[in-house]
């Protein structure tokens, strides 16, 4: 009975444990997660309104690299491109040493799969952002 009460003892303590370990991972998770939501709220936006609540979740290279007018012309080119954003699903989230990346799934009118991709350094500011359009094999019949 006591050999009994010490696996259940362990398992539990282990199972606990776990799930410790993985809160950490999902704060980092979340932040990220409402830094893109804005991003792609505004790459949506007509104006260039949402680019200034943007500017304070990228790093500072970034930050240099972005400029309003520059922002919208992506917008211009990713809506010439790919046409209107119709849906976005969460694919992956990585963490790696110098820091983690989010994977998005995003259909557009134009192109029917983008995968977009945006990288976050160690502090959880966005350091980089990429869009890569998917060929979509039909199924044969």
């Amino acid at each position: 009975m006591k050999k009994l009460v010490a696996l259940v003892t362990t398992v539990l303590v282990m199972a606990v444990s776990g799930m410790c370990f993985a809160a950490g991972d999902g704060t980092d998770l979340n932040k990220q997660q409402r830094v893109v939501d804005k991003f792609v709220t505004a790459l949506n936006t007509p104006d260039s309104s949402g680019f200034a609540q943007l500017r304070g979740d990228m790093i500072a290279d970034l930050q240099n690299k972005i400029t309003p007018e520059s922002f919208a012309e992506l917008q211009k080119q990713l809506k010439e491109r790919f046409g209107t954003q119709k849906a976005i699903h969460f694919m992956a989230y990585e963490r790696f040493d110098q820091g983690d990346r989010l994977t998005y799934l995003v259909n557009y009118s134009r192109q029917q799969v983008v995968r977009a991709i945006y990288g976050f350094d160690k502090n959880g500011k966005m350091n980089e952002f990429v869009f890569v359009p998917l060929e979509v094999q039909q199924e044969q019949k």
